[in-house]
């Protein structure tokens, strides 16, 4: 079976967020929102109604949130957790999508794809939101991972 584009965007974030500094909890938790946030952005890109409902659903929280923790991947946190959504994502979100979705072996696999190519990227692409959507996420988005 082939690994479709939101679990190896979730592994990238979570290698991105390790290179930066962040321990490996928080990492997968940036990683599961960090993919979540682009899938929303992609859903909403099609639907004008959508954007509008979510706009509605960030507004009534927004007084809440702290926009600095994870200043550097744009997203929002709440009690030092990323916030997607309305939602506060956990490490345990990212174990459920890539994990228990793809089994152990399924999983390692994913994450070794996106540690190899985190490897290779210069820091100021992992620093820069959309170098690193252009120069990394694009070239790499429809590699094939097999599990």
């Amino acid at each position: 079976m082939l690994v479709n584009r939101f679990p190896k965007m979730a592994a990238l974030q979570k290698y991105r967020a390790l290179r930066l500094g962040y321990p490996e909890e928080l990492a997968e938790a940036i990683g599961i929102a960090e993919a979540l946030k682009y899938a929303i952005f992609k859903r909403l890109a099609h639907s004008d109604r959508r954007y509008r409902q979510e706009e509605e659903k960030k507004s009534k929280n927004r007084e809440n949130l702290d926009w600095e923790t994870f200043k550097i991947f744009k997203l929002a946190a709440y009690n030092g957790k990323p916030f997607v959504a309305g939602k506060v994502e956990t490490a345990e979100d990212y174990r459920k999508n890539i994990f228990w979705r793809f089994g152990e072996e399924g999983g390692r696999k994913i994450e070794e794809w996106a540690q190899q190519i985190i490897k290779k990227v210069p820091e100021d692409y992992l620093k820069n939101e959309q170098k690193f959507f252009r120069e990394v996420w694009v070239p790499h988005r429809d590699d094939p991972v097999e599990v």
